[in-house]
This record gives C-alpha cells, sequence and structure tokens, in this order.
C-alpha cells in the first residue's frame, strides 16, 4: 500500500510525522474549549458526554484495528488513522450543535484507534530496535515544540471565529497527510497472504481477542494484588476524565480573566497551553530519570505522593476564585501528570514476570479507559445539577480511593527478587515507548 515512487528515511519522516500532526491538533484543540462552551453553550454533562463517546468509540476499535494494523499495514493504518481524526476536526466545525459535536468525538476516537499502535509499532519496525529510546525522546521533544507554535496560531485564528482553528488544523491535517504519504517508507513489513480475504482477518481477529482474554484473566489470577492496581488506573482514569472535560468551562463561567490588553479568552487558553508544552518537555524528563533512578520500593512511595498531589492541586483549582490561583493550579496538574504515567509502568515492569507483563500493562490501559467511559457521565450529572465546583472536587476526591488501592498493591504485589539488567532496560522501554505515545496526536483532551 506504498503511494508514491519516491519513499523517504524512516527517521526524518518519523519526526516529520510527529511533528506536523502535533502542530495541527495544537492549532484545533488549544482553543476548542472556547468554542464548545460559549458558541456550543454545552453544560457539564454535555462536556463529559463528548468525552464518553470519544473514548467509549477509541476502547470499542482499539483492538479490531490494532489487529488489522498487524496483518495489512502498519503505515496504511497510521496514515488511515490521523486522516479519521482530521475529519473529525473538521466536522466538529461545522455546528457547535452538541449532536454534531458528538459525532465529530466520536469519529476522532475512532481515528485515534486506527493510529493507536500503528504508529509505534510501523517506525519501531523500520530502525533498528536499540535506537527506539533516543527516537522517541526526539520526537516528543520536537512534538511538544511543535504544539506550542500551534496552539499560540490557534489563538490568533481564534480572533476570526471560534470554530476557525478546527477548520484550519482539520485542513491543514488532511494536505499534510497527503504530502507525507508520498514519502513514508514500509520496507520491513510483511503484511498477511494477498489471498488472506476479510474474513480470514476477521477470523485471525477475532482469535487473538479470545487470547488477549483469556491471557489478561491468567494475569490477574496468577499475581496477587493486581486488580488493586487495575483499580487505582480506574480511579484516576475516572478522575482525569471529568478534569479534562471540565476546567475549561471552569475558567469560562467561575473566575473571572485578568484585563489584560483586552485579551480574548481563546488568547488566555492559547497562552495556557503553551505553557503546558513548555513544561512537559521539562516533565518527560524527569520522569524519564525519575523511572531509571529509583527501586521499586521508592517508585510506589513517590507515585503514592505523587497522586496524592495531583488531587491536593485538583482540589485547589476547584476551590479558586482568582483566575490565577485557578491557573497556576491547572498547571501543577499538568505538570505532575506526565511523571505518573511511566512511574507506573516502570513499578509493574519490575513486579510482573515478563510471562505476563504485555497482558498486564495492556489490561491497565482498558481500566484506565473504563473509569473514564463510567466516569464521564456520573459526574456530569453532578456538574449539571450541583455545580462544575461539586463535580471537580468530587472528581479530586476519588483519587483518595485511588491513593488507598497504591498502597494495598504494594504490599500485596512484591518486587520480583530475580530481576536483572535485563529487567532495568524493559523498564527504561516501557518509560520510551510511554513518551512515545505521547508524541502522537492519541486522544485530544
Amino acid at each position: 500500500m506504498q503511494l508514491g515512487s519516491r519513499p523517504g528515511r524512516p527517521y526524518p519522516v518519523y519526526l516529520l510525522l510527529v511533528s506536523g500532526t502535533s502542530f495541527c491538533t495544537g492549532i484545533s484543540y488549544a482553543t476548542v474549549m472556547v468554542y464548545w462552551v460559549t458558541s456550543g453553550r454545552l453544560n457539564p454533562l454535555e462536556l463529559l458526554l463528548l468525552g464518553t463517546g470519544l473514548e467509549l468509540s477509541y476502547f470499542i476499535f482499539q483492538l479490531p484495528t490494532g489487529v488489522l494494523a498487524d496483518l495489512v499495514s502498519r503505515r496504511f493504518f497510521t496514515l488511515a488513522g490521523l486522516f479519521v481524526v482530521a475529519i473529525g476536526m473538521l466536522m466538529q466545525s461545522f455546528s457547535p450543535a452538541f449532536p454534531n459535536l458528538l459525532a465529530g468525538q466520536v469519529v476522532v476516537g475512532l481515528g485515534a484507534a486506527l493510529n493507536g499502535g500503528a504508529e509505534e509499532a510501523w517506525i519501531a519496525g523500520e530502525l533498528d530496535q536499540e535506537q527506539m529510546t533516543s527516537v522517541y525522546l526526539r520526537a516528543t521533544q520536537l512534538g511538544l515544540i511543535a504544539t506550542v507554535a500551534g496552539s499560540l496560531l490557534s489563538g490568533v485564528i481564534a480572533l476570526g471565529g471560534l470554530e476557525l482553528p478546527l477548520r484550519v488544523g482539520g485542513g491543514l491535517f488532511c494536505l499534510f497527510l497527503a504530502a507525507i504519504a508520498v514519502v513514508m517508507p514500509e520496507r520491513n513489513f510483511r503484511p498477511a497472504r494477498a489471498d488472506a480475504g476479510l474474513a480470514t482477518i476477521a477470523r485471525q481477529a477475532g482469535g487473538m481477542l479470545a487470547n488477549q482474554t483469556r491471557s489478561a484473566h491468567r494475569a490477574i489470577v496468577a499475581v496477587p494484588g493486581l486488580v488493586l492496581l487495575f483499580g487505582m488506573t480506574f480511579f484516576a482514569g475516572l478522575w482525569s476524565e471529568s478534569f479534562d472535560r471540565l476546567w475549561g468551562t471552569f475558567l469560562l463561567h467561575d473566575t473571572k480573566f485578568p484585563q489584560l490588553g483586552g485579551l480574548h479568552p481563546a488568547m488566555w487558553f492559547s497562552f495556557i497551553g503553551c505553557l503546558v508544552a513548555v513544561g512537559g518537555l521539562a516533565a518527560t524528563e524527569v520522569a524519564r530519570r525519575r523511572t531509571e533512578r529509583l527501586g521499586s520500593d521508592s517508585v510506589v512511595g513517590a507515585l503514592l505522593v505523587l497522586v496524592i498531589a495531583i488531587g491536593i492541586a485538583a482540589a485547589v483549582m476547584a476551590t479558586a476564585h482568582s483566575f490565577v490561583v485557578a491557573v497556576v493550579a491547572y498547571l501543577a496538574v499538568s505538570l505532575l501528570r506526565p511523571v505518573y504515567y511511566p512511574l507506573v509502568d516502570g513499578w509493574m515492569v519490575t513486579r510482573i514476570a515478563p510471562s505476563v507483563r504485555a497482558t498486564a500493562l495492556s489490561a491497565k490501559e482498558m481500566f484506565d479507559s473504563a473509569g473514564q467511559i463510567i466516569g464521564g457521565p456520573v459526574i456530569g450529572v453532578i456538574g449539571t445539577l450541583a455545580s462544575i465546583r461539586i463535580a471537580l472536587l468530587t472528581g479530586a476526591a476519588v483519587l483518595a480511593p485511588a491513593a488507598a488501592c497504591i498502597v494495598g498493591a504494594s504490599r500485596r504485589i512484591r518486587a520480583r527478587v530475580t530481576g536483572t539488567v535485563a529487567d532495568a532496560e524493559a523498564a527504561e522501554s516501557v518509560d520510551a515507548a510511554e513518551t512515545g505515545a505521547g508524541a502522537s496526536p492519541g486522544l485530544p483532551a
């Protein structure tokens, strides 16, 4: 499925792909909350349902599309997924009505599922495996820089109309993907046989789904306390969904924007997005060094402190009446969150046997998505019937059982005494994979 006859070198093409997608999504989503709340007049429940629709779409299609990418073409699914994400952006720009926005979010979730895993698998197959840590880190850095540029441009574009960032970002995305499809190579992948029809691929996908379900059950049975760890990710996912969907409307409705040069709220959101991206550069480096330096017992302690700190910062934001205090608390949460994920994965790697490690990491992501899907509507109802402050405080409160699950899991999931250098290398590879995932567009918040 190679388009064009002049494929380029994988490494620079990958860096260009990550940078371009980060730039386009930065344009589209830096100010999207202002569009949803101001033009769409969405209430908290509707905002949370947008996230639920996206997450549910991603959850349903993630496994089948991942299987198809391994059987057909990782390059094709990488490009197809990003193109569908761009279509979802454009759809939302046509009307701020809730049904249209929800449909657009569902399409974005489908695109993210098509792309999810395919992009990292494609570049890993084209390059030397020993290079992947530095490749993912460099892609993350360039992606964050591109996000800053896109976020700044988003605020300027929004001055002409709040729907324009989605329209311009989605349009540029489509043009960019058409151009990069000409030079994107796929030399080391062997697709399924040409005579393998859709029915054969569907049977293989179904078999892989059944095998993963059985192996996930075996992993839970084999590792005492693993359910507690999954419980932590469930509660963390529930909190993250409420926070991501309501922080913008909280700033718009419950705080007063500073009168500095008559800046439009879209410009403030643009600046905040830039600060988050710049802070992400430092946070990912801290996360990498922290995971490499700490032992398993120290990691779980740091993870507990991190979850508590995030909960406190989220509660401070929810109770703030000052715009400055609310933004500082939001930035604190945004800088702490990138450290959370590699710490969790690094801890799991050191305490779970290699035979069930990949399954446990995959199941962790499923529990996180389940928390977001289930928690979104519940917190949305609270925000609509009570207030956005109460909804944000409720979301922050669910981090308390997440912290309790960390304590319980640390006592039941014992560190593997046979840990070797290979385990340390595995932890580093998990950290790199997490960083690489952050570099790709993923699911826009």
